[in-house]
């Protein structure tokens, strides 16, 4: 006999299921920075309701990124290492 879980969020295929797996994986840092669209907060937010894992990436992403926000201090640093900086990395490109 099936919970009532089960009958209100049918199995997907395991194909489709690894795909949007997937798809939400790769969507963690748009969704906890604010810049996913609309279109991929609902498709992230409906997948993490019906996917434990998911979810719980999703959680642990973000308090590792509380965590490290929390501890990181703005540093002003001379306008001449910046442009040191830019031009190292010009210099690469």
């Amino acid at each position: 006999m099936e919970s009532k879980f089960t009958e209100a969020y049918p199995k997907a295929p395991d194909e489709a299921r690894e795909a949007n797996c997937e798809k939400v994986s790769g969507m963690l840092d748009l969704m906890i920075d604010g810049e996913a669209s609309t279109e991929e907060q609902t498709f992230f937010n409906h997948h993490i309701e019906e996917c434990v894992s998911c979810f719980e990436n999703h959680q642990k992403q973000k308090l590792l990124k509380g965590l490290v926000s929390g501890h990181l201090k703005r540093v002003i640093v001379p306008q001449s290492l910046v442009q040191s900086i830019k031009a190292r990395i010009q210099e690469t490109l």
